[in-house]
Order: C-alpha cells, then sequence, then structure tokens
C-alpha cells in the first residue's frame, strides 16, 4: 500500500472525528508550548547575565565582604593598588533610596563610582538626555530611564535640570535629601551588580555622603592582562583569608551556566509532564477509535488489506495529530515566551518594593532552532508511543470477528 495512501486513510479518521483529535491535538499544543515557553526563560536569563558578566573583561575580579562585621574601606584599596598585576582598583558604593516625584514615590538604588571608572563597570551606557555627574560633585546625579519615566506612570518622575527630593536610610531613621539631576541613561537593562535603568549614579564620595558610609560595599579590581587573574585572586586569599567574597569573571559564567542548565532541566522535565498526559489522552482517543472502527477494519481486511497496513493508518493518525500539535504548540510557546519576562519583572519588582529593595528584571527569551526541532520530535515520537499499541491491537483483528461486531 502506498505512503500516500496510508495517510489520506489517516486523515480521513482525523475529520470525521474533528473534536475529538482537536481536544487530543490541543493536550500536546499545552505540553510543547510549556517546554517551549519554560526552556527559552533560561535560555534567555542565562545569556543577558552572562553578556553582562563578559562586559566587564575577563581580567576582572569582584570582590564583595563575605559577612557584614566585614567592612572595606581606602586603606584596602590602597593595599590592592600594591600588588603585583594589579592596573586598576574600583570602589563601588550602593543603597536604597525613594525617589519623590510626580505625586508619589518609588525605591531606586543609589550607585556611587567615580564618573572615570563609570565605564569599566557599565559598558557602552549612553545619555539619552543631559550629561554624566562630575567626579567631585556631591549633589549631582544621572538617572536610569525608569527612574525619569517609571512604566506605570503617565508623566516623569524626575526631569533634568531640576532637583528631585530622595529618600535614604530607608531601614533606620530616614532623611530626605536634594540632588540634582544633570542626565538621563538610554534603556540599558541589567549590569552585572544592578539594574541601570532603576539606578541613580552619583560620584563615590557625593554617595558615601550622602548614605553616611564610611565603607564600601564591593570593589572591582582589573589586572594587568588575563593571565595575572589567578596570582591576583592567590594574593587576595593569602592577605584576606575567608573574609571576603572573592569572584572572576569566568568563575560567575561558569556558576551562571551551571545554575541555569540545572534549571533548564527541571524546567524542561516538568513541562514534558503535560506532555506525556497528551500521550495517555491520544492512547485513549486512539482506543475508543478502534472500538468504533472495528466493522470498518473488519472491512479493510476483508477487501485486501494486511495487518501492517491497518497498523500503519492507525500510526499516521497519531503522527499527524503529534506533528500538528508539536508546530501550534511552538508556534504558542514562542508567543508566551516573550510574556513570562514582562510578567516575572512586574512580579519580582512588586515583591522587591514589599521588601525595601528596587529592582527590576527584563531579558530576552532565546528560542533555540535545536531546541524547538527537539521539542517537535518528542511530540510526534510520544504520539506514536502512545498510537502503537492500540493501533497493533487493530491490525491483529480476525477480519471474520470485525465484520460481525455490531
Amino acid at each position: 500500500m502506498k505512503s500516500s495512501d496510508i495517510l489520506r486513510w489517516g486523515l480521513r479518521g482525523i475529520s470525521q472525528r474533528k473534536l475529538r483529535a482537536a481536544l487530543t491535538i490541543l493536550g500536546i499544543v499545552v505540553g510543547t508550548a510549556a517546554v517551549i515557553a519554560l526552556v527559552s526563560q533560561t535560555e534567555g536569563i542565562q545569556s543577558s547575565i552572562i553578556d553582562q558578566v563578559n562586559k566587564l573583561g575577563p581580567n576582572t575580579i569582584s570582590i564583595m565582604p563575605a559577612s557584614s562585621a566585614v567592612v572595606l574601606t581606602q586603606t584596602d584599596v590602597n593595599k590592592m593598588l600594591q600588588m603585583p598585576g594589579v592596573e586598576h582598583v574600583v570602589p563601588v558604593v550602593t543603597s536604597p533610596v525613594r525617589v519623590y516625584g510626580g505625586g508619589t514615590s518609588k525605591l531606586f538604588t543609589l550607585v556611587g563610582v567615580d564618573s572615570a571608572d563609570f565605564d569599566m563597570l557599565i559598558s557602552d551606557a549612553e545619555c539619552a538626555e543631559g550629561r554624566m555627574y562630575q567626579p567631585l560633585s556631591y549633589s549631582e546625579v544621572t538617572v536610569g530611564s525608569s527612574v525619569r519615566q517609571p512604566q506605570d506612570l503617565t508623566s516623569p518622575m524626575v526631569t533634568v535640570g531640576q532637583p528631585a527630593t530622595i529618600e535614604v536610610g530607608l531601614l533606620a531613621n530616614p532623611v530626605r535629601k536634594t540632588v540634582q539631576v544633570v542626565g538621563v541613561l538610554e534603556p540599558y537593562g541589567i549590569a552585572t551588580f544592578v539594574s541601570v535603568d532603576d539606578s541613580l549614579f552619583m560620584s563615590l564620595k557625593g554617595a558615601m555622603a550622602l548614605t553616611g558610609s564610611s565603607s564600601y560595599g564591593a570593589i572591582f579590581i582589573k589586572t594587568t592582562d588575563v593571565d595575572s587573574v589567578d596570582y591576583v585572586v592567590e594574593s587576595l586569599k593569602a592577605i584576606y583569608g575567608t573574609r571576603l567574597n572573592i569572584l572572576t569573571v569566568k568563575q560567575i559564567t561558569q556558576i551562571v551556566s551551571i545554575i541555569t542548565g540545572q534549571l533548564t532541566i527541571l524546567l524542561g522535565a516538568i513541562a514534558a509532564i503535560s506532555l506525556f498526559v497528551a500521550g495517555l489522552g491520544i492512547m485513549n482517543i486512539m482506543f475508543v477509535s478502534v472500538i468504533e472502527r472495528t466493522r470498518e477494519i473488519g472491512v479493510l481486511k476483508a477487501l485486501g488489506f494486511t495487518n501492517n497496513d491497518v497498523l500503519l493508518i492507525f500510526l499516521s493518525e497519531a503522527t499527524v495529530m503529534g506533528i500538528i500539535g508539536g508546530a501550534l504548540g511552538i508556534l504558542v510557546g514562542s508567543g508566551v515566551s516573550y510574556i513570562v519576562p514582562i510578567i516575572l519583572s512586574a512580579g519580582i519588582s512588586s515583591t522587591a518594593e514589599s521588601f525595601g529593595v528596587a529592582q527590576s528584571f527584563l531579558y530576552t527569551p532565546i528560542i533555540r532552532p535545536d531546541v524547538a526541532a527537539l521539542v517537535l520530535l518528542f511530540a510526534v515520537a510520544v504520539a506514536l508511543l502512545a498510537g502503537f499499541y492500540p493501533a497493533r491491537r487493530a491490525s491483529k483483528m480476525d477480519p471474520v470477528v470485525a465484520l460481525r461486531h455490531d
């Protein structure tokens, strides 16, 4: 029997039971869409984080206190500058602040870093309006795009060239202070240690004076070359022991890849359960179809159809449903995958706001063609496996018994 004839008979069986076939295909669509939507999120998150980390350069070392009892001061900066292999040291101060404007207030992050070091930490950032803050200013700030115009507001919170009111010391004895907004950055997204769009940037000394801080929250070291990174790390460990958390760009990339890789497997496995449930639906509809078409099977065999022909006709029905459901699922999942980051960002921002932290998280999901092809094959395989036993049972029917079936 020709393949085209088998396919035509399979399509005929589906068309005669449109509603039942549609519901079965819907189950495959849901399962496939869930796999695509979830896996694309982890791919996008991994790519976004690694891209931002790599912007620091392979010869950058990140240093943070291992506990609240450890403080980093200018003495530590001077000590690190004297180490062999160290080219540059960038201290950074961060603090949550509440910004008032537009008839409301919102939480953001104040970042103190010398303007000369700004490009080292946040590369390729450009001003959409105004300019960067002066290196010796104690009041000028350059703000992220979301600080100027939050997405949920119709009017700007702050304006370039105008003063803005901020509140520091949110956890204890909050104090309102006035700063001068001198510039707004182009939309940027997430940098290595902060959400650029949700931050206010000012000079290091200005931020320390504004927040009353006498220590640094983090220090970034730029080595003379990539080969010096391991030597500098060992020198830091020899001096500070376990009092510091020391990470290189290579380590950060490896950690991100491992975590997101495991998360991809977990989410993919959870979503795959939906496909197996859809497979049970296919098996159920095939069993019912075999019972309903018992007499038809007897007629086919009486006309000369072989056991193999009957088997392939029923398997073709399962394959067609798997292909249609898998293809539609990939399209639906691709659409849903671009909605998920918006929902997650809103949820993270709301949760962060309730805990007194300013943070948002936007990324672009990545739908890899090889993953989409694999998911489609998986959907078809599930359909075939689910339809095999009912199809085999149909092919083994005795034509005489089948013809007598009412």
